[in-house]
């Protein structure tokens, strides 16, 4: 038994919302990454309805996702979405990309994160380190700026301590969470996604920018997520909504979720546990 406490008994943190931040893959997504599936793939409006809901009430939903941003504004433009944070919180783009702001400190020598990563050999450094452990997360790990994407099983302390000791110091590795896909002869649910990206970069922060920017206090702010590393939100809104099968294996995640006074899980897994939260803040918006 979790000992996170189940959103539906605390339901009167929903009240006045007025931005859902939101990651996709896991959370706000069904089977294969479609909004319009269960988790098992069975076909369900609910999540559309919940989303139509909350845009009537004036909430304004944003996407908070380690996807790349070309990818992820198209994403929210057939949702109706015009604000995204991309690469896990390194970019935030507006009105549908017309504008990006940028949320990285500069790189050793100047140039877009990714192509430094690549140039200074800190990828080719964790690819042959761990190999047989971790891949490119293909093919979402092309056309990236800021975070590079890898799947597979590893110790994201250990892997930041050999960053370190490489003279790669300016980076780190981020857990996204799990897979449900069967990847390097692990079964489904084993493997997880992570990120390389430089120091300072988080969602959170992101988020604290964007709320900044749009002048809205934490309280009237919540964000949903399934992984430690949209747990980083927590600090930034009123309320973070885990959703159901988040903590499911995953001690780690738990225990720090636990730690924290503004975090709720949901009885529902994935987007099925975000509609309720969803529902819930349009309900009282």
């Amino acid at each position: 038994m979790s000992v996170v406490e189940h959103l539906s008994n605390n339901l009167d943190r929903l009240r006045g919302i007025k931005v859902i931040y939101t990651d996709l893959d896991g959370t706000m997504l069904g089977r294969n990454g479609s909004f319009l599936h269960t988790p098992e793939g069975h076909p369900t409006t609910e999540a559309a309805q919940a989303l139509l809901a909350a845009l009537d009430a004036g909430i304004d939903v944003v996407p908070a996702s380690g996807r790349a941003l070309p990818g992820l504004v198209t994403d929210a433009r057939l949702l109706g979405l015009s604000t995204v944070i991309a690469e896990m919180g390194a970019l935030i783009a507006y009105e549908n990309g017309r504008e990006v702001v940028e949320n990285f400190g500069p790189t050793p020598e100047g140039d877009r994160p990714v192509r430094q990563m690549e140039r200074c050999g800190a990828i080719a450094l964790l690819l042959e380190h761990y190999e047989g452990r971790i891949e490119y997360h293909a093919p979402w790990h092309t056309m990236r700026e800021c975070t590079q994407l890898f799947r597979g099983r590893i110790d994201a302390d250990e892997v930041n301590a050999l960053l370190a000791a490489e003279g790669h110091g300016w980076l780190e590795i981020h857990d996204n969470g799990k897979l449900r896909g069967s990847y390097l002869g692990l079964p489904p649910g084993e493997s997880r996604v992570y990120h390389l990206q430089p120091r300072g970069i988080t969602k959170g922060h992101a988020v604290g920018l964007d709320r900044e920017r749009r002048g809205f206090s934490a309280e009237q702010c919540v964000a949903i997520g399934d992984a430690m590393a949209d747990l980083e939100l927590a600090a930034y809104v009123g309320t973070f909504v885990l959703v159901g099968d988040a903590l499911v294996g995953d001690p780690q995640l738990e225990a720090r979720a636990a730690a924290l006074d503004n975090v709720v899980v949901t009885e529902r897994p994935q987007n099925l546990g975000w509609t309720d939260a969803v529902r819930e803040a349009a309900a009282r918006a």
